[in-house]
């Protein structure tokens, strides 16, 4: 029987929640997948651990349901938690041995991986993934490989991601009480750039955004590997509440306006559709409209405060000229009208949606960026645990 793995993410504005199936020949298909609107939560944090869970409850059904329809049973014990928000945090660390021999040899090589292991994690923080980037030896840095090179001293420098431990716990609280084991935290904006990006665009330079209800996590590559991630505290949701704001409306009001009507463009006026409808809050309250060209102005204003500010990090570390291939963006702010547009002109370079490429199964997904994440998350599950069953799968009654 073939693996299958599962993947969560409990996001501001909907958990999700996905099943993978490992295919002949090694390949990721996504059997599974629904998303629902989240309870509980805001700014990508629980606060709220029973209406989380009804969330993860939901989305749960929805799979078990959409399995049944096909005539399979299947029983989900554990997933892989797809994690963001702002309290993720990237910390750099080189790790340090002496040379043994003239030249470097294998067992160089394992000494500094054990010593760039050596960094101390603060106890209120998880750790959710180490990366290697490149080895130093004695002053020459930048080598990928230094094998068989000479030297007295080799470096390897890596990137420790990390989140707030307790965010964490509250997320496997909620799954526990959905009947749901969490089996590891993964960083969001990596899972997405492992499910939509190239090997050409990781070796030439590529920036993934994944743009989320809560918060916008980001990851930036170049030369084969990630040289710095991290997540800013602004996603769809504070567009949402900006122009609730502005024109005095309900949170659902504003949602709808910002989905049907907004862009992150300012459009021209145009005669005939110029103004655009406020719905009532309920059936008895009359509706009422407001001009386009003053809700686009004010989702751009939020929107380019955001892009700027990510340019900004990426300019003090001096990695805008290495991103040759350009800008993918990932999330369920991808979908925005325009956007894709307004990143180009604000950050200075193409960009184009990032649709899964490595997993099958989402091809016929109305916006299958929304789902890089987790699709992600289901391919790192299914390189490091190829060989474990995770759950407990019924087909037909056959298989037990």
């Amino acid at each position: 029987m073939s693996n299958i793995y599962a993947a969560l993410e409990i996001g501001t504005t909907r958990t999700v929640l996905a099943v993978g199936e490992a295919e002949t020949g090694g390949r990721l298909k996504v059997t599974s997948h629904a998303s629902i609107p989240s309870s509980g939560i805001r700014k990508s944090q629980i606060l709220n651990i029973t209406q989380a869970a009804t969330s993860i409850k939901s989305v749960l059904k929805e799979i078990e349901k959409h399995e049944a329809d096909g005539g399979h049973s299947l029983t989900i014990g554990n997933a892989f938690l797809v994690v963001s928000g702002q309290h993720v945090k990237i910390d750099s660390y080189q790790g340090s041995t002496p040379v043994a021999g003239a030249k470097v040899r294998d067992d160089d090589l394992v000494e500094a991986m054990r010593s760039s292991r050596g960094w101390t994690l603060p106890k209120d923080r998880e750790l959710l993934d180490i990366v290697d980037q490149t080895y130093t030896l004695d002053s020459l840095g930048g080598i990928a490989s230094p094998k068989g090179m000479s030297g007295r001293i080799l470096k390897l420098d890596t990137l420790h991601i990390h989140a707030d431990l307790n965010r964490i716990n509250d997320a496997k609280t909620a799954a526990s009480e959905a009947h749901l084991e969490i089996r590891e935290p993964l960083f969001a904006a990596t899972c997405a750039a492992d499910a939509v990006l190239t090997d050409h665009e990781r070796r030439n330079g590529a920036l993934v955004l994944d743009i989320g209800g809560g918060s916008t996590g980001y990851a930036a590559y170049a030369d084969g590997y990630l040289m710095h991630a991290g997540v800013l505290g602004v996603g769809g949701d504070h567009v949402t509440n900006d122009i609730a704001h502005a024109f005095q409306t309900t949170q659902a009001q504003a949602e709808e306006m910002k989905i049907k009507d907004a862009s992150a463009l300012i459009r021209l006026q145009s005669e005939g559709d110029a103004r655009v409808k406020v719905p009532g809050a309920s059936a008895l309250m009359e509706s009422r409209s407001i001009s386009r060209h003053a809700l686009d102005t004010v989702v751009n204003a939020r929107l380019r405060e955001q892009f700027s500010i990510i340019r900004e990090r990426l300019e003090e570390l001096d990695l805008m000229h290495r991103l040759h291939t350009g800008i993918v963006i990932t999330g369920g702010g991808a979908a925005m009208r325009g956007i894709d547009t307004l990143i180009q002109r604000e950050l200075g370079m193409p960009v184009h949606v990032g649709i899964p490429i490595h997993v099958d199964g989402l091809a016929e997904e109305r916006h299958p960026e929304s789902f890089a994440a987790v699709a992600g998350a289901l391919m790192y599950a299914h390189r490091n645990y190829e060989q474990k069953s995770l759950f407990q799968t019924i087909f037909g009654g056959l298989l037990k």
